[in-house]
C-alpha cells in the first residue's frame, strides 16, 4: 500500500509560539547533530511525535501537544514528523547553509539539538504541504486519482510504498542489469567511443570495464548498509574514495526536486567517510543521470549549444528503443512461434514494438521522457496532467503514445495495417494496447486509471461502432523496470504476461458494491476498493518472488565469497 499519513506543521504544535526562519533553528543545533541528520532518512524506522525526545518531560509534553490537536481536528491516525521528503529538504537545507550553521559551530546541548531540529522538520513540512493542490475532478474515482497521484508524483524516484526494502531492491537490481546494458550499447559501436571516454572521465575510471567493477561493489556495499540500518561508508582503499569523490560535492544549493542532491548524492565527512544522502539517488546516478553525461559528450563532439535537445532524440530512438526494450521484450517474447512486426514501405505509425501470437496482438509504445523539476515538484495535479496529456497522448497536433497507439489499433480494425498481413484478413483479433515507459516516476497509484480514461475515449471517437471492447483491450501503463523485474516470471509461459494484464485490467474496473451498517469498516471497504482500482501494473503480481540468486549473481565477480 501507498503511504498517506499527514505531516505535522509548526502550528498544529506549537501556536502558541511565533514561527521563526528555519535557520534560527539550525544554528542552535550542534555540529554532530547537523552532519549525522544528513542521510537519517534511509534508516529505518523513522522517530515520529511521540519518541523523538530523550528528555521524558520535553516528550511527554509534545506528545499532550499532538494528542490535543489530534482530537480537535479528528484525525483518524496519527501524524508523522519525519518523512522522506522532509528528510531530504532538511539535508539539502543543510548542506546549502554550511557556512552559516557548521562552521565555528560550538553548540553542545542534546535537548536543545532535539527541539530545534523538530521544530525544523515541522517547517518544512508545512512548505511541502502548501504545494499540493488536487484541482477539480468528475467523481470520487477520478478525486482519489488525482490526489494520489498528486502525493506520489514528486517523490515516487525515492520510495512511495510500505516496503520500501523490496522497492529499493528491485530498482538495484534493475538499474545494474540497464547499465550493463548500456555499456553493451557503448561499445557496440566505433562511433559511440567517445561517449564511453566521457562517461569514465566523469567518474574518474579507466575504462568501462573498471567502471562496472566499481559501481557493482558501491551497490553491493549498499546492500550491506542497508541491511545493517546504516548510511555511513568507511573506505580504506584509495581508488574507491576516489571513485566516491566524484558523487561529492563541496558546494550544494538548494532546488528543485532535490535536483542537487541527485547529482551528488554523498555526502563527505572526512578523507575516507560519506553518508548516504540517498540510497536511491546513488543508485539512479548510474543510469537516470548518466544521459545527462552522454548529452554533454554528444553536443560536444558534434559542436552543438548546450541546450541543444538532439542527444535525447539520438539516445531515446538508439539506446531506449532499438536496444534496451528491443532486448527485453524479446525476452518476454523469446518463443518462436511469436509474430513480430514485418518490414513495410512505410514507417507511417510504425509501432515501437509488436508481437502476435495466433489472433492476440500485443502493441507497444515507448516513452523515454524527462520531467522538468518545476513539474515534478509542483504537486499541482493541473501541470501533472497537460505534462501527461503533451508526452503520452498528443503534443500539438501530433500524436504520440496513446495517440500512436489508437491509429494502429485502428489500422487492425480496418485491415490497413503495413506491418503484419495477417492482421489485414482477420476480424477477431484481440488487441493489447501498451504504454511502456522507462522512468519508474509514473509508475504509481492513478496513473494508469487516468491515461486509461484518456484512452477509451479516444478509442471511441475513432472507432465508432467498431470499438469492441471485448477485443480492443484496455490500456496497459508499465515501467521498464517492472518488465525486467519481472522476466524471470514471464519467460517461462506464454500466457503469464497476458494473465497479469487481464488481472489488472480486471482490477481497475471492479467497483466494490459496499452496504455496511458499520461506517469504519464500510469506509474501510471503500478505501480498499479505490486502492485496488488505483494501483500500478507493477502491483498486480504480489505472490511473485524475485530469484534472490539472480542478484547474487550480479556480485560475484567483485564478491567472490
Amino acid at each position: 500500500m501507498i503511504k498517506t499519513v499527514q505531516r505535522l506543521e509548526f502550528e498544529n504544535v506549537f501556536g502558541d509560539e511565533d514561527q521563526k526562519d528555519i535557520l534560527d533553528y539550525l544554528k542552535r543545533v550542534s555540529q554532530f547533530s547537523l552532519l549525522n541528520i544528513i542521510g537519517f532518512s534511509n534508516t529505518r524506522p523513522q522517530p515520529n511525535f511521540d519518541n523523538f525526545f530523550s528528555n521524558r518531560d520535553v516528550q511527554w509534553d509534545i506528545i499532550q501537544r499532538v494528542t490535543k490537536y489530534g482530537k480537535e481536528n479528528q484525525i483518524p491516525e496519527p501524524p508523522e514528523v519525519v518523512s522522506r521528503e522532509t528528510s531530504l529538504k532538511l539535508a539539502e537545507i543543510i548542506l546549502a547553509n554550511r557556512e552559516a550553521i557548521l562552521n565555528d559551530n560550538v553548540n553542545d546541548d542534546k535537548d536543545a539539538d532535539e527541539l530545534n531540529l523538530f521544530k525544523a522538520f515541522l517547517i518544512v513540512n508545512k512548505e511541502v504541504n502548501e504545494k499540493q493542490n488536487f484541482g477539480d475532478a468528475e467523481d470520487n474515482i477520478n478525486k482519489m486519482a488525482d490526489i494520489l497521484i498528486t502525493m506520489s508524483f514528486s517523490s515516487a524516484d525515492i520510495g512511495v510504498y510500505s516496503n520500501i526494502d523490496l522497492e529499493f531492491g528491485k530498482v538495484l537490481y534493475t538499474t545494474i542489469v540497464k547499465f550493463e546494458h548500456l555499456i553493451e550499447f557503448l561499445q557496440s559501436n566505433e562511433e559511440y567511443i567517445y561517449l564511453g571516454e566521457a562517461v569514465c572521465a566523469y567518474f574518474d575510471e579507466e575504462n568501462l570495464e573498471t567502471l562496472n567493477e566499481q559501481v557493482k561493489l558501491l551497490f553491493g556495499t549498499l546492500l550491506k548498509l542497508k541491511h545493517n540500518n546504516s548510511y555511513k561508508l568507511v573506505l580504506d582503499k584509495q581508488k574507491h574514495i576516489r571513485f566516491l569523490n566524484t558523487l561529492a560535492s563541496a558546494e550544494i544549493e538548494e532546488s528543485e526536486d532535490y535536483t542537487n542532491l541527485k547529482n551528488y548524492p554523498v555526502y563527505k565527512i572526512n578523507d575516507n567517510t560519506f553518508s548516504i544522502i540517498d540510497y536511491f539517488y546513488v543508485v539512479d546516478k548510474f543510469f537516470k543521470s548518466v544521459r545527462f553525461i552522454l548529452k554533454d559528450a554528444y553536443n560536444s563532439h558534434h559542436n552543438l549549444p548546450k541546450k541543444d535537445g538532439s542527444f535525447f532524440s539520438f539516445y531515446n530512438t538508439k539506446f531506449s528503443e532499438e536496444f534496451l526494450m528491443k532486448r527485453v521484450l524479446d525476452d518476454v517474447f523469446h518463443w518462436k512461434y511469436m509474430v513480430k512486426r514485418q518490414e513495410a514501405a512505410t514507417k507511417d505509425n510504425e509501432p515501437d514494438y509488436y508481437t502476435r501470437h495466433n489472433n492476440r496482438i500485443y502493441l507497444f509504445e515507448n516513452k523515454d521522457i524527462l520531467v522538468a523539476a518545476g513539474i515534478k515538484s509542483s504537486d499541482d495535479i493541473d501541470e501533472i496532467k497537460k505534462l501527461l496529456k503533451k508526452k503520452f497522448l498528443k503534443d500539438g497536433s501530433r500524436a504520440v503514445g496513446i495517440g500512436q497507439l489508437v491509429k494502429s489499433i485502428e489500422q487492425i480494425v480496418k485491415n490497413q495495417f503495413p506491418f503484419d498481413e495477417y492482421a489485414n484478413n482477420k476480424k477477431n483479433l484481440t488487441i493489447y494496447p501498451i504504454l511502456l515507459v522507462s522512468d519508474r516516476v509514473f509508475e504509481i497509484m492513478g496513473m494508469n486509471y487516468i491515461l486509461n480514461q484518456w484512452y477509451i475515449k479516444l478509442v471511441k471517437e475513432k472507432l465508432g461502432e467498431q470499438y469492441n471492447p471485448g477485443l480492443i483491450r484496455d490500456l496497459t501503463f508499465i515501467d521498464m523496470d517492472t518488465l525486467i523485474y519481472w522476466l524471470p516470471y514471464l519467460k517461462n509461459k506464454d500466457r503469464y504476461f497476458k494473465d497479469i494484464i487481464d488481472t489488472h485490467h480486471k482490477s481497475m474496473k471492479k467497483v466494490a458494491n459496499i452496504n455496511n451498517p458499520n461506517i469504519q469498516e464500510g469506509m474501510r471497504q471503500a478505501n480498499k476498493s479505490f486502492y485496488n482500482r488505483l494501483s500500478p501494473m507493477s502491483n498486480r503480481l504480489n505472490k511473485y518472488k524475485f530469484p534472490l540468486n539472480l542478484l547474487v549473481d550480479k556480485f560475484r565477480d567483485v564478491f567472490p565469497e
